[in-house]
């Protein structure tokens, strides 16, 4: 048996008892190490994960206004409608016309926050060959690996063993006197976990009494550990029992100092007010964010938090009959919507929002086409979501709901590490040797935009000015989509064209780019394989800006 499951059965087995902070199910995690050198500028930055459990039907999250014609036709029984009181909520009206989104009526909280400059959407997100199955697909997104790829570790767990080197034996320090990470949930997750990975399992249901409990669990260790492999994993238990016991007192002396500073939908408080399932009227994501909340209030110094809202497998009545804007993918989109609205605003009025970025992430998509039950099977690419002060606005990507994949289902656009690379070298400051160690190089050149300029923690690698030979295409040869980056020095609209090997226009575009660094996806699937070209030039002028050769495998 692997660590990771051994430890997953002891957890679920209550050898070791999980703690309860604000009536959640908590699980402290360490990565392996002493204190490294973190003494920069950006210290202080955490990452929050909220894993939408299940695969998330991104359609009905984000409608694709440009296509809804098509987008009904393949969903009738659960679309939603385009007029009305429950029509979609338009996002922005100035986006691109290919990537104009629709939000689910019910999500009104995060078009607030959309409006205030602090979301960013980034539309078909996957990786090769998206794997179906929830399990295998939650561990493919938690060790950061490939569909054909098995780790031992997560992605997470890679990441603060490179920065913290040398846990547990220095730690809690009086540098890092918190847990390195911390997810609020019911298993311990593969993300967290190192070749050798450490997790702590307190037990708790009042923070007021936190270390009293904790303190209180299993009596002494053993006096004779056997010498062989029930020898070793019992040490590990052990080691985690001892580093429980130490950060108890820690957590909750956080929890004591900190407060939250907005009101969050609990029971009793912007339940969901429309026709569903009883079991998902009460916000289940809500006391989750409200804790970590408290505990950065608090100080705490904690470098990644997991939170989880589950139920996204909606393969029947995922809308309800004659009323397909109510149900239960409708209360879990109102409950997401609202408990990061109320987590974003607790933080802006804490002043902690400068320290911390939000992101969403769904182990896969749902399909196009609805089934009979009023719900959606098993699917491929879905949206990611970005919150924080610090996010560029916008959206990055579209949906192609005429160009699906041979098995009926949405292509990818982005790959997933490039989203977790670029956060942590853009957010969290990774370098190129903590990008290795996490085995993400070959995800963050270029890094897509997702944090505002004024907020990079990478140094200016802007092409010189008026270089658009600086044009940038990955990977080459490509399969299923093409990267391109390049540099404008103004905002401007730009034609982009799809040539063969002969000069033949294949498929031609409109993009605006920003002014900086701009980056944008092509869905090649279709083609067959070949040479072909790149062209862009300027919708003003019609000046070329750049003609990039590329090979379709």
């Amino acid at each position: 048996m692997k660590r990771r499951n051994f430890i997953k059965n002891i957890a679920q087995a209550s050898v070791v008892a999980p703690f309860m902070l604000n009536g959640v199910q908590m699980k402290a995690f360490g990565a392996q190490g002493v204190l490294s050198q973190l003494n920069g500028p950006f210290d202080n930055r955490k990452l929050v994960l909220i894993e939408l459990h299940g695969g998330n039907d991104g359609l009905n999250m984000l409608v694709p206004i440009p296509q809804y014609g098509r987008y009904f036709d393949l969903r009738q029984n659960i679309a939603i409608p385009d007029s009305g009181a429950r029509r979609y909520i338009e996002l922005d009206s100035t986006l691109p016309h290919n990537q104009r989104i629709g939000l689910h009526p019910d999500m009104s909280a995060l078009k607030a926050l959309y409006d205030e400059g602090k979301m960013r959407i980034i539309q078909s997100v996957g990786y090769e060959n998206v794997n179906k199955s929830h399990f295998r697909g939650r561990d493919i997104w938690m060790m950061g690996g490939d569909y054909d790829e098995y780790k031992n570790s997560g992605w997470m767990g890679r990441y603060l063993d490179h920065i913290y080197p040398n846990y547990p034996t220095d730690y809690p320090s009086a540098d890092m006197p918190d847990p390195l990470g911390l997810e609020i949930g019911m298993t311990v997750s593969l993300g967290f976990h190192r070749e050798e990975g450490i997790a702590a399992a307190l037990a708790n249901n009042d923070p007021a009494n936190f270390n009293t409990l904790i303190s209180g669990l299993g009596g002494g260790a053993p006096n004779e550990i056997p010498d062989n492999y029930y020898g070793d994993e019992l040490r590990h238990i052990i080691d985690l029992y001892q580093n429980a016991n130490q950060y108890a007192a820690q957590l909750e002396l956080r929890h004591n100092a900190g407060a939250n500073y907005a009101i969050y939908p609990t029971q009793g408080v912007q339940e969901y007010a429309g026709p569903t399932a009883p079991e998902i009227v009460v916000n289940p994501l809500a006391w989750q964010l409200q804790t970590v909340a408290r505990l950065i209030n608090g100080g705490c110094q904690t470098k990644i938090y997991l939170v989880r809202l589950h139920g996204f497998d909606t393969h029947n009545a995922q809308a309800i009959q004659g009323n397909t804007t109510y149900g239960y993918h409708a209360a879990l989109l109102y409950h997401l919507s609202t408990a990061i609205k109320a987590f974003i605003d607790d933080l802006a009025a804490s002043g902690k929002e400068e320290d911390v970025v939000a992101c969403t992430f769904s182990e896969f998509g749902r399909r196009p086409y609805s089934n009979s039950n009023h719900g959606t099977d098993h699917g491929t690419a879905a949206p990611m979501l970005v919150f924080g002060k610090a996010v560029q606005p916008g959206v990055l990507g579209d949906v192609d709901l005429n160009n699906l994949d041979n098995t009926g289902n949405l292509t990818v656009q982005t790959d997933y590490r490039q989203v977790f690379g670029t956060l942590l070298v853009d957010w969290m400051d990774a370098d190129e040797t903590t990008i290795e160690a996490v085995d993400f190089q070959d995800f963050v050149h270029p890094l897509i935009r997702i944090i505002n300029d004024d907020y990079h923690t990478t140094t200016d690698t802007t092409p010189p000015e008026g270089d658009f030979e600086g044009i940038h295409i990955y990977p080459n040869p490509a399969q299923y989509t093409l990267y391109c980056q390049l540099h404008s020095e103004t905002s401007q609209s730009i034609q982009v064209q799809l040539l063969d090997a002969t000069g033949r226009l294949i498929r031609h575009s409109e993009l605006n780019l920003d002014k900086g660094n701009n980056t944008f996806n092509l869905n090649i699937y279709t083609l067959a394989a070949g040479t072909y070209f790149l062209k862009l030039f300027s919708t003003k002028n019609k000046e070329v800006l750049g003609v990039k050769k590329f090979l379709k495998g």
